[in-house]
């Protein structure tokens, strides 16, 4: 849960309210209030609400909850004159701008500037990878155009908190704790996403930004920049950044126009509300007291919403900054917390249900029972892997990539549990043997070039001198138990040796594989002695196992 830390007589000011009531209404919006040193509050705020990660995100909703405000009113917008050209970024080839006139930035609203900056980065933005966020001084821009393109890694910039020194990317990338962390996430073929004006670079997202355009205290006017890898996403959290800076007093919204045959708009912020329609009986029934068009408007309007009873219905306008808002039952939602859930009442359910275990979750758990009791212990492993240990499995072909990775190494789905297996076996080679574990999870492969998800269960041993038999004998045993007739074939399996591999089929269906692994492959996962192993589908397993 993301915590806020604001000053307490700058929340004050902001709702006109004393900490008593600020903490009492900001429990009923799901958010926990507490004071770890005097003048300071630490907001624990839903992470749904990215609205709230900055004062006046949360004296707005206060404020409406309050009573005290209702409704959206869209800000003062005017035309900025500042230009975006944009060149093709294939890494993060979506980029939105914004001016906000008034900030008047003080050394109070800084720190939250910076904090609001760095929640949205690990919330909306996974920690850069998603969307990447750029405040910069609109009086410091050194030109009105301001260009967004790919240039070489070597590219020479003078980056925040280096005091105006210059050096290249490549040079950052390889001192600084933030090239570190955030210096893969754009690079690629050695060039990398910058933002120049007047021929300077001014930022080089997702990663840092100039010298030349430091916010600091006196700072009046910013301009902003949001890189990223989805064109909605991107919009959206300009939105919730334009629409939280709007509150600041006298401030106003300025719109950056947009060039180039890459750009997803003509101009930005988008400032989009989106329109509803809420049938009262719906929430009626759902929150199990009568609301009628009139209450459910009242109550929309104080959670900031703008809505208007109509013929029995409420025509509901979403505001920009409610990225939250995805449906009728968070409008409902909505509903409730604007009413309160102690004012809701109690009452018992009409009908109670049991519940049961799914047989398929039976025929997993015994199976894993099973396997404990003959000698082997269980392992979890991620369902992320690498690229490269997929390759040296000889699994490439069907593997499922993710587009945009924290880390190379963690880059590709598992198409079968024996990779991670290996892994395991690879990190505990050295303990006392044999080394039997085996691990139960999904695993997601390409099926006629869709991608497909499938349970399976792996089992392995390590050993001098492990063998065929040492995984036959416990998959045959486990078989027997649970009453599933099967039949064993040779086989060829990209992880085993030639005439040491067999099929296991159920009802002339494939179960599973069962062999003895490859030394080319135990030489590529940095294995040192041998390994059997046996990988089995869960769900055939489960179709085909006795009810009774």
């Amino acid at each position: 849960m993301p915590v806020i830390r604001v000053r307490k007589e700058r929340l004050e000011d902001l709702t006109g309210l004393g900490l008593g009531e600020l903490e009492e209404l900001l429990f009923r919006l799901k958010c926990e209030v507490e004071q770890p040193e005097e003048g300071v509050l630490e907001v624990e705020v839903n992470p749904d609400r990215p609205d709230m990660f900055i004062g006046e995100g949360i004296a707005r909703a206060v404020k409406g909850i309050a009573g005290l405000e209702e409704g959206w009113r869209p800000p003062e917008v005017v035309e900025a004159p500042v230009l975006l050209r944009v060149e093709r970024v294939p890494q993060r080839p979506y980029i939105g701008a914004a001016v906000v006139y008034g900030v008047s930035v003080d050394e109070l609203f800084l720190e939250e500037l910076i904090q609001f900056q760095e929640k949205l980065h690990d919330s909306l933005g996974r920690r850069r990878a998603k969307i990447a966020i750029g405040f910069h001084d609109l009086a410091k821009l050194p030109s009105n155009i301001v260009e967004y393109k790919l240039l070489p890694i070597d590219t020479r910039m003078k980056p925040l908190g280096y005091g105006g020194s210059e050096m290249s990317f490549r040079e950052f990338l390889l001192v600084d704790e933030k090239g570190n962390l955030y210096g893969g996430l754009a690079a690629k073929d050695d060039s990398h996403p910058f933002l120049l004006s007047g021929g300077e670079v001014i930022a080089a997202p997702p990663v840092i930004n100039s010298e030349i355009t430091r916010v600091e205290p006196g700072t009046r006017d910013l301009f902003i920049d949001v890189t990223g890898t989805s064109a909605e996403l991107v919009a959206k959290t300009l939105d919730i950044i334009v629409t939280s800076l709007a509150e600041r007093r006298g401030a106003r919204v300025g719109m950056v126009r947009l060039e180039g045959s890459s750009t997803a708009w003509g101009s930005t912020p988008l400032l989009s509300e989106a329109k509803r329609t809420l049938d009262p009986r719906s929430v009626s029934k759902l929150l199990g007291v009568k609301v009628s068009p009139e209450d459910a408007a009242l109550h929309l309007r104080r959670m900031r919403h703008n809505a208007t009873p109509k013929g029995g219905v409420v025509e509901v306008r979403v505001p920009p900054f409610r990225a939250d808002i995805l449906g009728e039952v968070d409008l409902a939602e909505d509903i409730a917390i604007s009413i309160g859930y102690e004012a809701l009442g109690r009452r018992w359910p009409g009908k109670f249900h049991g519940g049961s275990l799914r047989w398929e979750t039976q025929v997993y758990r015994a199976v894993k029972d099973l396997l404990v009791g003959l000698g082997f212990t269980e392992v979890v492993q991620l369902v992320l892997t690498s690229p490269r240990l997929v390759e040296a499995a000889g699994f490439s072909g069907i593997a499922v990539e993710v587009l945009n990775p924290v880390q190379q190494e963690y880059s590709v789905l598992r198409p079968t549990l024996l990779i991670t297996l290996l892994q395991t076996l690879r990190e505990n080679q050295h303990r006392r043997k044999p080394v039997k574990v085996f691990e139960a999870g999904s695993t997601v492969y390409l099926e006629d070039g869709e991608p497909r998800d499938e349970e399976r269960l792996a089992l392995g041993v390590l050993d001098e001198e492990a063998g065929f038999e040492d995984v036959q004998a416990p998959v045959y045993a486990v078989l027997r138990i649970i009453g599933v007739e099967f039949e064993v074939g040779e086989a060829s399996h990209p992880m085993f040796m030639e005439g040491r591999a067999a099929v296991i089929r159920v009802g002339g269906e494939t179960l599973g594989y069962i062999g003895e692994v490859k030394p080319e492959v135990l030489e590529a996962f940095g294995l040192e002695y041998p390994v059997a192993a046996a990988e089995i589908s869960l769900e055939v397993l489960a179709r085909w196992t006795s009810r009774t």
